[in-house]
């Protein structure tokens, strides 16, 4: 088991710098913190007949616009950018090439996250459908292996429960702090929105003179400071609580 982890850190890694400076380097070596802080190492660009989804998020973890390759790639940064848990977001972050046994192998993730803990999190996005295919499912166990041997943990991520992504869509209105005047979220944090409605809380701000209350409930959810139920539909009967940790 040790030979096989030292062979894994040997595979050469390559990202772009802050600067957008190549830099060479083997999986021993490279840091993660310069990786995730890098440029993407490829260039997200659409084109006449090109399949696939392309544009740039505009993430409130980061304050700048990252890339993403595919409609289920997007899905999988609005979960992050919503996750109190991750301080910061790359895409195509790295170039991963090596032996892999007999086959030689070269492969760009698709997300590198950085966790609050310190930790690192590599993610490959692909459709449940695609995971199993023979080639597919072999770069995806040979990426595996290498981020465990180098102590970071990996995900095959093949999207999540539809109508929680609605619901972060739909709080991600509010994720930009300067749309909504400080008064307002601090009038929100006066308020108790304990086991009370949407609809009742809507209507408390208001008549504290609040002009965007349901902006201002989007806010404290999307800051994770009031809870609800993402797994249903948000509407006026949504029941908010306070989380137990206050932002």
């Amino acid at each position: 088991m040790a030979g096989r982890s030292a062979g894994l850190l040997d595979l050469d890694v390559t990202y772009l710098s802050g600067d957008a400076v190549r830099v060479d380097t083997d999986l021993r070596s490279v840091a993660a913190s310069d990786v995730v802080g890098g440029m993407p190492v490829r260039r997200v660009h659409t084109a006449a007949g090109k399949r696939h989804y392309v544009g740039a998020f505009w993430s409130a973890t980061t304050g700048a616009h990252v890339s993403y390759e595919s409609r289920l790639e997007l899905d999988r940064l609005w979960l992050a950018d919503f996750d109190a848990s991750v301080a910061w977001i790359a895409t195509q972050p790295f170039w991963l090439r090596g032996k892999d046994g007999r086959d030689v192998r070269r492969h760009v993730p698709d997300v590198l996250l950085r966790l609050t803990s310190g930790d690192y999190v590599v993610v490959d996005v692909k459709p449940v459908d695609f995971q199993s295919r023979p080639k597919v499912a072999a770069v995806l166990d040979w990426t595996s292996r290498a981020c465990s041997a180098k102590g970071w943990r990996y995900e095959v991520w093949g999207g999540a429960n539809p109508v929680l992504l609605a619901n972060i869509r739909h709080l991600g209105r509010a994720r930009r702090a300067w749309l909504l005047l400080g008064s307002a979220l601090q009038m929100a944090r006066d308020v108790d929105p304990s086991e009370r409605t949407w609809r009742a809380v809507r209507r408390d701000l208001r008549a504290a003179g609040v002009d965007s209350p349901d902006s201002c409930i989007s806010a404290m959810l999307w800051r994770g400071i009031w809870l609800t139920d993402l797994n249903k539909p948000l509407g006026g009967d949504s029941v908010l609580s306070v989380a137990k940790t206050r932002a």
